[in-house]
């Protein structure tokens, strides 16, 4: 996008004790591409806030994605007439699927994704034995065939492979744990959307105009959610790479309840992570949504330029969110927040003071009311007969 386009309008500025909005709360498209993070307790408006952008993104026909784990954006978003993409229906994928010619380039990447899933589902990552074992095991299925490999044939192979060893200490029992928590993916919705030796899914649809929503509702828990959500993004990730650097925006992704793909674990640099350390250059643009901020990576908010913080009330999270912003007496602020509004802090394209918005103009507000079939409150009306 050319620096001169006009910027993204996500509110109005307002003052402490004056009701009538200031101006417009803006950011400039090309801050999309360094990050943005929507933090606050639940019920304090981030949804709201994040369908404003989405508002934004598609008047400027910036592609957009979001992974919805409650689905509320379809909801939400209807009246944008979003692509939605409903696992075991229009959205399926075979989790270890060879893309090249040769499938053994590939198994690192798909013990990567394992590794990955059992980090944000279970809090540990693969013990190095069980990266063995699955090295061993996508070798020999996948020595002279590009046949998709189903999570249930997986978990068979698996089995076969700790009854050759039941002799050798800590084989069986590491495997057993892979299988324990591979199982659960086989079963129902989930097993309908990953158990499975096809796809219908194409990464470059998601680069098309427009937005694109992924309703993981229908997933029973965070497992399911979870794996398909790491797929999705390590195949944007390398779509991304492939497409090669550029100065404007291509992809804008949200993440709902970022903390469920990007935890804060000492040690651990989950998928989200990477794509904002590294993918800055090539278009793309992370925004995270998430209600406790100590709970998501700190990478998630240092690599975010854009924070907009509605009302938190825990001590550990407003020492975690305050020092992004500049200004004094931040940390009372976060918390006499009323619904709606938020704390806004660009730091695109140098550091700006910190301003106290109101989400959404009058219009958006109510563009995302007639969605929810909710009628304008008084104050809006109030604004409205102000403006």
């Amino acid at each position: 996008m050319p620096r001169d386009q006009e910027p993204l309008v996500i509110g109005e500025r307002m003052l402490t004790l004056d009701p009538r909005p200031q101006g417009r709360a803006t950011i400039d498209v090309d801050a999309l591409s360094r990050h943005l993070c929507i933090l606050g307790t639940t019920g304090s408006g981030k949804s709201t806030c994040a369908g404003v952008l989405s508002l934004e993104l598609q008047r400027m026909k910036i592609p957009e994605v979001i992974l919805d784990r409650t689905g509320e954006y379809v909801e939400l978003l209807s009246s944008l007439n979003p692509t939605v993409l409903t696992p075991g229906k229009n959205l399926v994928i075979s989790p270890f699927d060879p893309k090249d010619t040769y499938a053994y380039k590939q198994i690192e990447d798909w013990i990567s994704l394992l590794d990955h899933f059992s980090h944000v589902t279970h809090g540990i990552g693969l013990s190095p034995l069980q990266y063995r074992v699955l090295r061993e095991v996508f070798d020999t299925y996948f020595h002279g065939t590009r046949r998709p490999l189903a999570i249930h044939e997986l978990l068979s192979r698996l089995e076969d492979e700790e009854k050759d060893f039941t002799e050798l200490r800590g084989w069986s029992e590491s495997i057993e744990a892979l299988i324990s928590k591979l199982w659960p993916l086989t079963h129902g919705v989930v097993g309908k959307t990953l158990n499975t030796y096809s796809r219908n899914f194409d990464v470059q649809q998601l680069f098309e105009p427009g937005l694109t929503i992924i309703d993981l509702s229908p997933l029973p828990d965070d497992r399911g959610k979870n794996m398909l959500s790491q797929i999705i993004l390590k195949e944007v990730y390398e779509e991304v790479r492939k497409n090669g650097r550029t100065g404007s925006v291509r992809l804008v992704m949200v993440l709902d309840e970022a903390q469920h793909l990007a935890p804060n674990e000492k040690g651990y640099v989950s998928i989200p992570e990477r794509c904002a350390m590294e993918l800055r250059k090539y278009g793309f643009s992370l925004v995270t949504c998430a209600t406790r901020p100590s709970l998501i990576s700190q990478n998630i908010i240092a690599n975010s330029n854009t924070l907009i913080c509605h009302m938190l009330n825990n001590q550990l999270d407003i020492e975690y969110a305050s020092g992004f912003f500049i200004g004094s007496n931040i940390k009372d602020s976060l918390r006499r927040l009323p619904v709606g509004t938020a704390m806004l802090q660009v730091n695109h394209p140098e550091p700006k003071d910190s301003a106290r918005v109101r989400v959404g103009t009058v219009i958006q507000r109510k563009m995302l009311a007639a969605d929810l079939r909710e009628p304008a409150s008084s104050t809006e009306r109030m604004v409205e007969e102000v403006a």
